[in-house]
């Protein structure tokens, strides 16, 4: 319970900092700037055995409060309270459900690209928060997620989060496993970010990158398409140039990261998709450009 605790609060700062404050429905027993509204501070719950999916996290409408259950992985004998990787997807899923769609209602990511979104949305913030400290001290990048919990070096999702992952966005289509999806998603905002830092510096890269991802969550329209998403991210890219927010050297070194990135995984500018659906998806590849 201290454990949730911490990474609860650890998340709630970090978010506040990124603009998930009372104003935009976050997550606090009391409100004091009267914005929002109150009273619906995380219920952090650990369990003695195995929950449904490991660990899950429920979120409502603003002002009521959301549920994280934390359960024993039974065949490691290992608590998903005890790892970042869980506790902090799990608290993500609560940022994307309450921002997206600008309802605060908690609701806005049921289609199946949208709800892969938010499974790729959790993976990322859980890995770049913490290896934003690992690049600090000069540790490498850990490109997977969930190893500790389930005692397993490959973690829990298919493939690697390095810039040599296999799948893009036309390999959606047919895919049935929302994590699966949120695959694809994650690669590629990870990507971005490994091309910012590299642009801009480890620190400088990973804040922007953050400050992106979350911005433009708050532009992002309900059940969107991954197209919906990436067009938001570019869009807050822009509001933060011209809110005078960072310089234009910035904005444009950040532009190509994630052009590079979004054309890598299939999201180039002719991708197109019917709908937030698994059909209709055209992707659109743009080599990376040698450095």
């Amino acid at each position: 319970m201290l454990n949730i605790f911490y990474f609860c609060n650890y998340m709630h700062d970090f978010l506040y900092i990124l603009g998930f404050d009372e104003a935009a429905g976050n997550f606090q027993t009391i409100n004091f700037t009267h914005l929002g509204v109150a009273g619906d501070a995380v219920r952090a719950r650990a369990h003695s055995k195995a929950v449904m999916g490991t660990a899950n996290m429920s979120t409502d409408a603003d002002g009521r409060p959301p549920i994280m259950n934390m359960g024993l992985v039974t065949n490691t004998n290992r608590h998903t309270a005890f790892d970042a990787d869980v506790v902090f997807h799990e608290f993500t899923h609560g940022l994307t459900n309450r921002l997206v769609g600008g309802t605060r209602q908690g609701h806005t990511l049921e289609a199946p690209q949208s709800a892969g979104m938010g499974e790729g949305w959790s993976d990322f913030y859980a890995l770049t928060i913490q290896n934003y400290f690992r690049a600090i001290n000069g540790q490498d990048e850990r490109v997977i997620t969930g190893d500790w919990v389930v005692k397993n070096g490959t973690g829990i999702r298919n493939h690697n989060y390095n810039d040599e992952y296999p799948l893009t966005y036309g390999s959606v289509r047919g895919m049935q496993d929302e994590h699966d999806i949120g695959e694809i998603w994650c690669a590629t905002l990870m990507m971005m970010v490994r091309r910012m830092r590299a642009a801009l510096g480890d620190v400088d890269g990973y804040r922007l990158g953050w400050q992106m991802v979350t911005d433009g969550l708050k532009l992002t329209p309900a059940n969107p398409t991954f197209l919906d998403a990436r067009d938001a991210i570019f869009l807050a890219l822009d509001h933060m140039l011209d809110q005078r927010r960072i310089q234009q050297a910035a904005h444009d070194k950040a532009r190509q990261a994630a052009l590079t990135a979004f054309g890598r995984f299939g999201m180039g500018p002719n991708a197109s998709s019917a709908d937030a659906g698994l059909d209709g998806i055209v992707e659109d590849v743009v080599p990376v450009p040698v450095a």
